[in-house]
């Protein structure tokens, strides 16, 4: 009865803490696909310089990562969140990978968050792909176990296979279609001018060193004695 009393509580937690008016999907927490990234840098305390670029060609890809301040205990911390990555196709945020607590998530089942993320989205639904990718901090596979989708967004409920625990992705169909594609051709043109690039590189390597040496040379010839 304890145990079950606890599943109920968190999961009362997660959909407090996650309420949001209607049932739009493009919406996680205080969070909105389409957000410029200064305005989701100083939402979460982090500096816009800290994203990381992805690429910058044909189109620009940036990521940012946040961890939620993991000071308080668990006890006392009802944020069931422990970090979110935020990707953003030329500076409007498409995607957001979020990892829940395993501490708060404990002993909570597929159907139990399908639950709780139905009182804030609505009805689920089964997804047509079993894996879905997964990457925050690393690349992984996790299970696709519910998904909400419209014409413009999907929320999907996902279940890590390695050490257990849950997630949620956000994003925008359309810009996450368009973001994959760009990194791919940025992909393709490194590989294109990887040859030149090495020249390139080699020959101002080979420049630098030879300006170094005349700068030795004015030095050391006038004061040298055989």
């Amino acid at each position: 009865m304890n145990l079950r009393q606890g599943v109920f509580t968190i999961l009362a937690v997660l959909a407090s803490a996650s309420l949001l008016p209607g049932s739009d999907l493009s919406r996680y927490r205080e969070f909105h696909l389409g957000m410029p990234l200064p305005e989701v840098a100083k939402q979460v305390g982090i500096a816009s310089s800290e994203a990381k670029l992805i690429s910058s060609r044909p189109e620009r890809i940036e990521e940012l990562d946040w961890r939620t301040n993991r000071s308080a205990s668990a006890a006392t911390r009802p944020d069931s969140v422990r970090e979110i990555r935020f990707s953003f196709y030329n500076g409007s945020l498409f995607e957001m990978m979020v990892a829940y607590d395993k501490d708060q998530t404990g002993g909570l089942t597929d159907k139990d968050m399908t639950e709780a993320l139905s009182t804030i989205y609505g009805p689920g639904s089964t997804p047509v792909a079993k894996e879905m990718a997964f990457n925050s901090g690393y690349n992984t596979t996790v299970r696709a176990i519910t998904q909400w989708n419209d014409s413009q967004s999907l929320l999907s409920l996902v279940g890590f296979s390695y050490g257990g625990g849950f997630g949620v992705i956000v994003s925008s169909t359309s810009n996450q279609a368009l973001a994959r594609r760009a990194i791919a051709e940025s992909e393709r043109l490194d590989r294109v001018e990887a040859p030149q690039k090495a020249l390139d590189d080699r020959a101002k390597q080979v420049a630098e060193a030879e300006t170094r040496d005349e700068k030795s040379r004015l030095v050391n010839k006038p004061g040298f004695r055989p």
